[in-house]
C-alpha cells in the first residue's frame, strides 16, 4: 500500500483571485495589493455613507439645489407674469432659497372657519411626494389639515411645484375647493406655511372675509423660533381679495 499520496489541485478562493489581480495591476507587490484592497474599502464606506445621507435627508437637496430649469412651478406666477382678472383671492410673497437640507418646503392653502381643507394652492413637490412620510415636520401644519397620503397623485400633481427660483409670486385662489366647486360661506382662512431648517418654521394666517368691497393687507409673520436666522426666506407676503 505503498507510494505517494493522492495530491488534489487546491481551490482558489474569490478572495485569493482579488489579492492576485489587485497583486498584479501592482506590480505583484503584496504590500501594494493590500494598500489597494484598502482603498477599494474606503471608497465602498463612502458610497454607502453617501447612500445613506442621501436616503437619510431625501432628495430634497439634491432636486432643489441642482434643479436649474425649475420643472413644474405650475400653481405659482411670476407676480408681473400675467393680467388676472374675476372674483378671487390673491397672495403674493418674495421668496429667497435656501442653500441648506431639510429646508425651502413651503404650501399655501385655504380652511373653513371650523379648521377643515378646502383647498391647497401651492405646496413644494418634496413635502407633497414623499416628504411628509420621511420627514413628518416639514410644513407638518399642511400635511395634517390636507392629509397628502389620503390624497390622488392627480390632485396632489396639479398643486405642488418645485421650489422655485428667488423672486416675487402670486397665487390665485378662485374660490373653489379641491375638486373645482365654487365654495358656500362668506368667511375661510388662510395659511402661509414655510419649514426653513428642520422643525424652524414661519406662518402667515388670516380670515378672509369675501363680499363686495376690494380689501388687501400686510400679515404678521409668526415664527416657531423667534430668534431664527432665517427670517428672509418667504417675506412680504400680501393677501388681496378682488370681487370683481
Amino acid at each position: 500500500m505503498g507510494g505517494k499520496p493522492s495530491v488534489f489541485p487546491r481551490k482558489e478562493t474569490k478572495e485569493a483571485k482579488v489579492m492576485g489581480k489587485l497583486a498584479e495591476a501592482n506590480g505583484g507587490a503584496p504590500e501594494n495589493a493590500s494598500a489597494a484592497a484598502g482603498r477599494l474599502a474606503l471608497k465602498a464606506k463612502l458610497l454607502i455613507a453617501t447612500a445613506l445621507f442621501f436616503f437619510a435627508f431625501g432628495a430634497n437637496m439634491v432636486f432643489h439645489v441642482f434643479n436649474p430649469f425649475n420643472i413644474g412651478i405650475s400653481p405659482l406666477i411670476a407676480e408681473n407674469g400675467r393680467e388676472r382678472t374675476g372674483r378671487r383671492l390673491e397672495i403674493s410673497f418674495a421668496y429667497d432659497r435656501l442653500i441648506l437640507v431639510a429646508s425651502n418646503q413651503f404650501a399655501i392653502w385655504i380652511e373653513d372657519m371650523a379648521g377643515n381643507h378646502v383647498a391647497t394652492l401651492y405646496v413644494t413637490r418634496y413635502t407633497a411626494q414623499v416628504g411628509h412620510r420621511r420627514r413628518p415636520q416639514s410644513i407638518s401644519g399642511w400635511v395634517s389639515a390636507a392629509q397628502p397620503g389620503n390624497m390622488r397623485r392627480s390632485e396632489l400633481d396639479a398643486v405642488a411645484g418645485a421650489t422655485p427660483r428667488p423672486g416675487n409670486y402670486v397665487v390665485i385662489w378662485d374660490l373653489t375647493d379641491g375638486r373645482g366647486n365654487l365654495v358656500a360661506g362668506a368667511e375661510f382662512r388662510y395659511f402661509v406655511k414655510a419649514t426653513m431648517y428642520i422643525d424652524d418654521d414661519v406662518v402667515y394666517s388670516g380670515v378672509i372675509r369675501m363680499g363686495e368691497e376690494r380689501w388687501a393687507y400686510y400679515p404678521v409673520p409668526e415664527f416657531s423660533n423667534p430668534h431664527s436666522e432665517l427670517k428672509a426666506m418667504i417675506a412680504n407676503v400680501r393677501v388681496a381679495f378682488f370681487p370683481n
